[in-house]
Order: C-alpha cells, then structure tokens, then sequence
C-alpha cells in the first residue's frame, strides 16, 4: 500500500514549489510563523515550537532557525524567556504603535540597534563581569551596548537617561546611583511601558524589572563566618545607607546573623562614614571591636590601611571582611575574606530580561536574586582567647 504524505510534508512540500530558489530558507520559516499567528492558529502568551522541531520540521540548520527567530523576537512579533523557549506577543500582528520603539520596525539583515547600560563608574571586577555578562545575552541578537556612566550622582543619571533616549537606545540596563529614592525620569518611561532593567538595587516607587545579588543572604553568611570564629564585637561601616536598597539589605543580613546568634545590634558599631579618619577614630573609641564587615571592597581596604596605621594587625587584632572581590585579590599582601558577586550571571540575566521585554513589554515586574559567595582568605581570624562557635 502507498504511503500518503502526512499535511505537514504536504505544506511543507508546497511552501518549497512556491519559494523556488527565491526566498532564503530563513525566510520562508519566518513567513511560515507569521502566517500561523495571522490565522490565530497561535494566539498571544503561545509557546512556539523548540529550536530541534523546527529543525527537523523544516529540515534546516539551527543557525537558520536563530536567523529567523531573531529577527521576529527584534519585531516585537515573538519573545523569549530565558530557559523556557520562544512565545508568540501579545501585541503580534496588532499593528498599534508603541509609543517607544523597542526594535519592533522591520530591520536589515545586518543592522543593529543599541540598548543603553548605564553604570556609576567604570571600575573593578564586578563593573567589568556586568559588562562582560550583558554583553554574553545580546550576542546572539542585533542588539549592542551604549555605554554611559553616571559618577553615582543622581543628577547626572537623569542626563545621561536622557541622553541614551537622543542615541536612540531600544531599552536600558541601569545601576542606579548611590542613594537614590526616586527617579522621576525612570518611573516616566517605565509607565510608557519603555524596556528597562535595573540592576544591583531597585528604586522604590519605580515599578522595574530588577537583577540583583541577594544582599541579604550575603551579608548573613559574612557576619556568620565572623560570629563562628567567636567575635561578638562586629563593627559595619559603610556609606550613607538610606535609600539605597542593597546597602540597607546588607544592614539587615548583618543583623539578622547578629540576632541568630544571640548578639544585641549595637547602633554606636554602625559607621556611616566612610573615610579613613572616620574609620581611626572609629576604632580608637571601640577597642574592644574585634571585627570589622565592610560593605564594600572600597571601603574594606580603607578600613584595613587605617587599622594598620594605628598599630593593628590584620587578622591577630582585628579580622575584616568585605563585599565584592577583585582581580588578583589571591596575591594581595593580605589575601581578603569577602563575599562575592556574580557579576556576569547578573548581566547575562539583565540582558536576557531586557530581550524579552521588546517581545512583551507588559510582562509583570520581576525581581531575580543571584546567589553570592563567600570566600575565606587570610583577613580574617578567631580573636584572641576565643572559642569557635
């Protein structure tokens, strides 16, 4: 008996006579998606077919499959989310305009556009894996960086927000500056429904998709470690912290570890300041503090050159301990214990978020938390006549 060609071969088989040689096989898929969404045989928030169906269904590499899903993804018409596949818009096929075009307009096959990722400074392993982590998510896509940096000052954050909007960013990827309780330009383009992604911390008020580290549980493990090799007298120095949610996160994963481990917070061992003669006359008035937790590497290396300045050791007199690590940080005269941060994880989902959002600008805030890591070198030491916990 003859075997009949299934309706799939059959569509398949007419889609080849129809193109000849003419259309280019990533277009014929691309026009092949198109016509199931115009038909309502896929309708908004559907999952399409995996990259390996496609392949086989079309008989086609998977190269050719990207070429053509990156540019629907770039038109608005689908999105994906990272780890579960590609969805068909829910504005697909509507034509209504957006007020801001996130990359939705019909595209070259070469042309790129650019995203904006706004950062305070340009400086250190964390700011350089960010970097190298956003830059990893918009590889497979047209899209490329716009680099602007802000001096962590608010004022100038509003001018380059703008400004990357003049450059004719799609989106934005922005680590707000130090301090800052309201954005008023951010919530202005968030509310126009604007592709942006923060990172590091959020902004209250200002509704955002966010990817930052989890603070809190990083702050708790440090102080832990400290608590574990019996010091009681932990000192926090850090900036003003108020209004800046991964340092007031940070405060309170310190005083979460303090509270586990039967130790009163002591407001006089929190310094707000963050300035080498603060730091002396902070120790100088506090000799029984044993320990120091700094919120940042910055600051840790400051607090470590002034407690060497006025005759202590480091770790026999006074353990430290800090946020973020850094390059060569294992040759360093005294190898730190800090907690570090998957910078390129966090850039890689920023990006990844940024992505989806051109594809589905209505999805619903999120807030993603990436693990941090403690990792124990030589700043750190049970005080004298202590007993590990």
């Amino acid at each position: 008996m003859e075997k009949q060609d299934s309706a799939e071969d059959r569509d398949r088989s007419d889609r080849k006579r129809r193109s000849g040689k003419r259309m280019p096989l990533y277009a014929q898929i691309e026009s092949y998606v198109r016509e199931q969404i115009r038909s309502g045989k896929w309708k908004p928030g559907k999952r399409l077919p995996s990259e390996n169906q496609l392949c086989k269904q079309f008989d086609v590499s998977r190269i050719t499959i990207r070429g053509a899903m990156d540019k629907l993804v770039e038109e608005g018409v689908v999105f994906r989310i990272q780890g579960r596949g590609s969805f068909v818009a829910e504005e697909a096929g509507k034509g209504e305009p957006a007020k801001y075009d996130s990359g939705r307009g019909a595209l070259g096959d070469h042309e790129l556009q650019t995203v904006a990722v706004i950062l305070p400074r340009l400086r250190g392993l964390l700011t350089n894996s960010l970097l190298a982590g956003v830059e990893r998510a918009l590889e497979p896509s047209r899209f490329r960086m716009l680099l602007l940096t802000t001096d962590d000052s608010q004022e100038r954050e509003e001018i380059k927000l703008r400004e990357a909007l003049r450059a004719g960013a799609r989106g934005m990827i922005v680590y707000p500056a130090e301090g800052q309780t309201y954005s008023e330009e951010m919530l202005r383009l968030t509310l126009d429904r604007y592709p942006i992604v923060v990172i590091d911390r959020y902004v209250r008020g200002v509704p955002t998709h966010c990817v930052c580290s989890d603070h809190i549980a990083g702050a708790y493990e440090a102080t832990e470690h400290l608590l574990r090799l019996g010091h009681r007298r932990i000192g926090f120095v850090t900036t003003p912290y108020e209004g800046t949610t991964s340092l007031e996160e940070r405060l309170e994963g310190y005083r979460q570890a303090l509270n586990d481990y039967g130790v009163v917070l002591d407001r006089s061992l929190v310094l707000e300041r963050a300035e080498p003669d603060a730091i002396a006359s902070f120790l100088a008035s506090s000799p029984n503090v044993t320990a120091l937790f700094a919120v940042n590497e910055q600051i840790g290396q400051m607090a470590i050159r002034a407690a060497e300045a006025a005759g202590m050791r480091v770790p026999d007199d006074l353990s430290v301990v800090f946020f973020d690590d850094y390059d060569h940080a294992d040759a360093s005269r005294i190898p730190p214990t800090c907690v570090a941060q998957q910078g390129d994880t966090i850039g890689f989902e920023a990006g990844s978020r940024l992505l989806s959002l051109f594809g589905d600008p209505n999805q619903e805030r999120s807030m993603v938390r990436i693990p941090t890591r403690l990792i124990v070198r030589a700043s750190t030491a049970a005080p004298r006549g202590a007993e590990r916990v």
